[in-house]
């Protein structure tokens, strides 16, 4: 299989579970699986925009990115937290690359200000359109796992940021991946009673939009979850990253946890 891996929340700001997390990825790809690593690093950005007195905002789970912002998060995000998880990766023996988008134009995207359904005043933000397919394609037949952070390459080459879920479904779709995981600090869709769905469809996601029940930053990743199946993508999920050995039951076909997204019922 090749698939695409997102980590964010705080999975990623918790070292025992990140380093789990990172082991199975590893053993998957040992395994013989391709593997595509996004991350986010929203945490890591925001803490660090306060030690310089910057505030965070954001609109419709979108950060708000003005020119001091944006160099910030390409300095916390494609530096900090990416460098991060290429040497832990080392230490299980995996040959990873981290890059961003703008490396060999490997993820353009076109701004957001503007385009319809997008907040006004978000600033640098970015919409991934174009996945240089051929070069992830020889790094991943090279055994290589790519990391990628979520800064991508504008038309006007200008770094945008990028939301992490629209970079992974992007990611996914563009290089034919047979999956796409997001693995994130809840335990998957919660209804409007709170509990978890097993599976959830796309009517459903704009009715429980419309209401209300998914809001903030599942917002971006519901409708992420949606463009990745409508372009190809087999199959997605959005499963707890805490949860012992997720990764490897995902592999086994052993799954029970989680939320898996359908497309078009």
């Amino acid at each position: 299989m090749r698939i695409t891996v997102k980590l964010g929340g705080s999975i990623l700001e918790d070292p025992g579970i990140r380093m789990r997390l990172l082991a199975q990825v590893a053993r998957i790809a040992a395994e013989g699986h391709e593997i595509l690593l996004v991350h986010g690093g929203g945490k890591s950005l925001n803490r660090r925009l306060s030690q310089m007195q910057m505030n965070s905002q954001f609109i419709d789970g979108l950060r708000v990115t003005d020119a001091e912002t944006l160099g910030v998060a390409v300095m916390v995000l494609s530096g900090e937290v990416n460098k991060t998880i290429v040497a832990e990766m080392g230490q299980f023996g995996v040959k990873a690359l981290g890059i961003c988008g703008a490396d060999v134009g490997a993820v353009r995207c076109v701004p957001v200000a503007g385009l319809p359904g997008y907040p006004e005043g978000i600033g640098f933000v970015g919409k991934p359109v174009e996945v240089n397919s051929g070069f992830f394609d020889l790094l991943l037949g090279k055994g290589l796992v790519p990391v990628v952070s979520s800064i991508a390459l504008g038309p006007d080459s200008q770094l945008y940021n990028i939301n992490a879920d629209q970079m992974a479904s992007a990611c996914a779709a563009g290089t034919r991946c047979t999956s796409l995981i997001y693995l994130t600090d809840v335990p998957g869709i919660r209804n409007e009673n709170g509990s978890v769905l097993d599976e959830i469809g796309e009517s459903e996601i704009l009715s429980m939009r419309s209401k209300g029940v998914l809001s903030g930053g599942m917002l971006p990743k519901t409708s992420s979850c949606l463009e990745a199946l409508k372009a190809g993508v087999g199959s997605v999920s959005i499963l707890p990253g805490s949860s012992p050995d997720i990764l490897m039951k995902f592999a086994r076909g052993t799954l029970q946890e989680g939320t898996r997204i359908h497309g078009n019922y």
